[in-house]
């Protein structure tokens, strides 16, 4: 939907980023990717770029608008049925709207950004409400609007049904060359490949593994287990060699997303997820997996499913063994089951946000004994301490994962014909 505004929309229950706040804010939207011009207030004019602002509301753009010279604006509204905007540029301006609010701590309020060609854009303007900027610049507890103490269904009915789900990717390699996964299985599927933009083309390098949703971090290792085996019967040529992580081969940064139902999506979920689940899985990925950063691995990456859940979308591949496998999924479910009992936000602070981008991991271990204190202090620890403790030995031992390794051996995935 269009509408044409003869008065932009008020922003009374926001405020600007204060000057004395716009350098720190700056500095973090840059850290995190996003381009950013908000400590400067003087704009180049140039009638060749257009300016929009987008209004965000619980993590989803409300609306844009197109700002006209002469004062009025056109506003773009979604889908009312699928909340998705028609144009591709404004799912980008909405996804990057969001993207900058979450990162400065709010899950509402009003980005101003001006498009530059080739696809880019640069934020100009934020506005929030005040609480939020106080909010993300704590290390200690922060009970934000939108928590839920139990797991809830979309309707918001109590102790809804916890789905978790996965998508983790892998490549195949041959003399330290990507092989196309599209040589060998289909789009869709249990197994299948996924694209990567190449200049002007789609290509489907990387294979992903979809298993079936499951309630528990162990169901759904099995469903993945069914899944590598159905793979491996795709993949016939055995001389190929199985890579995952975050970067095992330059230029394919790989993904391990999570998916989420019967749970809602929300600020407090999202911060926790990047504090208790990305957090400890960066000190122990291999050191090369920085490299999809910021670009990819960036902290509060998520996307909507039509299914009524989300995927996050932060991680690597944790296919690189059964055992990060097992941890990250284990973590996931513990995170998403007992977020309300889960306040910590050292990655709020500048000292360890810059840390996480920068992949300083002696910085991150500072964390560790406040993040293992919270883990272990939950309902079913018990069942996932072994996996836990593992992570912390590993933590302790400055062990990281390898990710030049086949992981078809570390998965009993035949390697000979």
């Amino acid at each position: 939907m269009i509408r044409q505004l003869d008065n932009p929309v008020s922003r009374h229950e926001y405020v600007r980023v204060a000057e004395a706040a716009a350098s720190a804010s700056q500095s973090r939207l840059e850290w995190s990717g996003i381009p950013s011009r908000i400590v400067s207030r003087q704009r180049p004019q140039d009638r060749y770029t257009a300016s929009y602002t987008v209004r965000v509301r619980q993590l989803m753009p409300a609306f844009i608008q197109l700002h006209l010279q002469g004062g009025s604006s056109f506003q773009h509204e979604p889908d009312p049925h699928t909340g998705l905007f028609a144009d591709g540029l404004h799912r980008r301006l909405g996804k990057a709207a969001v993207r900058t609010l979450y990162t400065l701590g709010a899950e509402e309020g009003e980005v101003q950004l001006t498009v530059l060609p080739g696809r880019g854009y640069v934020v100009d303007e934020v506005w929030q409400k005040e609480s939020s900027r106080k909010a993300v610049m704590s290390a200690g507890p922060v009970r934000t609007e939108g928590s839920s103490p139990a797991v809830v269904n979309m309707e918001g009915q109590q102790d809804a049904v916890l789905l978790m789900g996965m998508d983790p990717e892998f490549v195949l390699v041959r003399d330290g060359q990507i092989v196309l996964a599209s040589e060998f299985m289909d789009r869709v599927g249990t197994v299948g490949c996924d694209s990567v933009r190449d200049q002007d083309q789609l290509i489907y390098p990387l294979a992903e593994l979809r298993p079936d949703p499951q309630p528990d971090p162990e169901a759904l290792l099995l469903e993945m287990r069914k899944a590598l085996r159905e793979a491996s019967r795709i993949v016939t040529d055995r001389s190929l060699a199985w890579k995952a992580g975050g970067l095992p081969v330059p230029d394919y940064p790989l993904g391990g997303h999570i998916h989420f139902s019967g749970v809602p999506l929300t600020l407090h979920l999202l911060q926790a997820l990047d504090n208790y689940l990305a957090l400890p899985l960066l000190i122990v990925e291999d050191p090369r997996a920085r490299g999809r950063r910021p670009r990819y691995g960036f902290l509060g990456d998520f996307r909507r499913q039509p299914h009524g859940g989300f995927e996050y979308r932060t991680l690597p591949s944790f296919l690189v063994s059964p055992f990060v496998t097992k941890v990250a999924l284990s973590i996931a479910y513990l995170v998403a089951r007992y977020s309300d009992r889960l306040q910590a936000r050292p990655l709020n602070t500048e000292r360890y946000h810059r840390a996480f981008y920068e992949g300083d991991v002696d910085l991150l271990k500072e964390c560790m004994p406040g993040w293992h204190r919270d883990m272990s202090s939950l309902p079913e620890y018990p069942k996932y301490a072994s996996e836990i403790e593992r992570l912390m030995a590993f933590i302790r031992e400055s062990r990281t994962w390898n990710e030049s390794r086949d992981i078809r051996p570390l998965w009993n995935i035949p390697v000979k014909p």
